[in-house]
């Protein structure tokens, strides 16, 4: 009866909100724009600030998605960019699809045991290894549904972009646009491996009960939910309880009641949380 709710997620709403319109009489967005430039300020120094905070409005937004060590990683590229140390973007970037596309098959490779890459990416885990072979890397996330066309056509335009900046190029090479193309391309990635949003409601209850987030029954198998968003998630029944701290920095599941062995759908185990939040009843 039980279901994953995903509790632990990352979201940076600053470039959605300076960027969005608002009514001219509307004086607390205003003020809401003005502190988040002034906070950047401070976090980029007030040193040519004009040129810096185009390059941050340049850059898509973060994603919306569960904690991994990318979400970390992706800031420290994007904060090189905004401060005009391209080259140091542009291969953080290319780094970090290495490590993405290493992470994933070093985390589900268990899941693949029959495929005829396991041998080998068991060996190279035993060993402590990685993969450095990008062709080798993606192939292997395409063979296993990993990845779609999409994301394959992705992570192979950053190994071109790796290409370029690592090994030497007897030309003259635009880093800040090279490097600009190399995180948004990195984003967009993260977006659809580990993105919360909408259009993954193949395996997201996606607010279906208002301000609560799950994943679909059917999805707890797939061997990247498994690696990525069960971490993130509580496995918590239709009538569980969630309470803050004194200082809101930690989150507590009370859920202490017994659910039986029953097995429900997902549309049965909303209606059950909506009775019990009184949310959205009609």
């Amino acid at each position: 009866m039980k279901r994953y709710r995903i509790l632990k997620f990352h979201i940076d709403s600053t470039r959605n909100i300076v960027r969005s319109e608002n009514p001219a009489d509307n004086l607390r967005m205003e003020e809401i724009k003005k502190e988040m430039k002034d906070s950047l300020v401070l976090k980029y120094g007030q040193h040519n600030f004009d040129i810096k905070f185009k390059r941050y409005m340049e850059l898509e937004a973060p994603s919306f998605s569960v904690v991994e060590e990318h979400t970390f990683l992706i800031e420290d590229i994007c904060d090189a960019y905004v401060q005009g140390s391209f080259y140091s973007a542009l291969t953080g970037a290319c780094c970090l699809g290495e490590r993405i596309f290493n992470n994933i098959i070093f985390k589900v490779f268990n899941d693949f045991k029959s495929s005829e890459q396991y041998k080998e990416i068991f060996n190279k885990n035993r060993r402590g290894g990685s993969i450095i072979d990008w062709d080798k890397g993606i192939s292997i996330l395409k063979n296993w549904n990993i990845i779609n066309d999409e994301v394959e056509l992705k992570f192979k335009r950053l190994s071109q972009l790796r290409t370029e900046s690592v090994h030497y190029q007897n030309r003259e090479q635009d880093l800040g646009r090279m490097s600009l193309e190399a995180i948004n391309v990195i984003n967009f990635i993260v977006n659809k491996l580990f993105g919360l949003n909408q259009t993954r409601r193949d395996i997201l209850l996606w607010f279906d009960v208002p301000g609560e987030l799950y994943i679909r029954n059917d999805a707890e198998k797939n061997p990247l939910i498994k690696a990525f968003y069960l971490p993130c998630s509580f496995y918590v029944g239709p009538r569980h309880d969630i309470k803050n701290d004194s200082n809101l920095s930690k989150l507590t599941i009370s859920d202490n009641h017994s659910y039986g062995d029953a097995i429900i759908t997902d549309d049965e185990f909303i209606r059950l949380r909506k009775e019990y939040t009184n949310k959205d009843i009609k």
